[in-house]
């Protein structure tokens, strides 16, 4: 299980209210790293997002942990990094929140196997959400993933799409 995950954002009380909203969850400062904010859902697993001005990046400094240091302004936002949020909400309430923030977002099919709601946080980088009809799907299919003689085999049928890896 993972508890927490951190993501940087331009206007980061402005994304920490969006996952508040959409996950029934309170925004708290986190002093740590100034100007960032974390989002909690009161589910008790601890279910936390950490959002960081743009720029932050996390360096070892031993012992005592971590510190944060800031890129350069105009460095770049895409990145690989996503994750999936499961949510209480419906698909459309999903839809018309990112829309109140001008984000794109779609309903797109994984390959047969599940739905999601892609939201491009700022436009920049994705979450997928899964409302509880989606979520159900994801499950089903990660569980039968774990119980499969051949789990290599289970995304044989989500193939890349044609503009995977052009350069962006």
């Amino acid at each position: 299980m993972i508890h927490h995950l951190s993501v940087s954002a331009i206007d980061p009380q402005d994304v920490a209210q969006f996952f508040a909203d959409i996950m029934g969850g309170v925004v708290v400062d986190f002093p740590p790293n100034p100007g960032s904010f974390m989002v909690f859902k009161a589910d008790g697993m601890g279910t936390a997002i950490e959002i960081y001005p743009a720029g932050s990046v996390m360096v070892p400094n031993g012992e005592p942990g971590a510190v944060f240091e800031r890129q350069a302004d105009g460095a770049a936002r895409r990145s690989p990094t996503h994750f999936a949020l499961s949510v209480s909400i419906d698909v459309q309430d999903v839809l018309d929140r990112a829309a109140a923030k001008g984000w794109d977002a779609f309903v797109c099919d994984r390959g047969g196997h599940f739905h999601v709601v892609e939201v491009w946080i700022e436009n920049a980088w994705l979450v997928e959400v899964l409302p509880l009809a989606f979520a159900a799907e994801y499950l089903g299919f990660a569980n039968a993933v774990t119980e499969m003689a051949n789990p290599n085999a289970a995304l044989d049928s989500h193939q890349p799409q044609a503009r995977t890896l052009e350069h962006a």
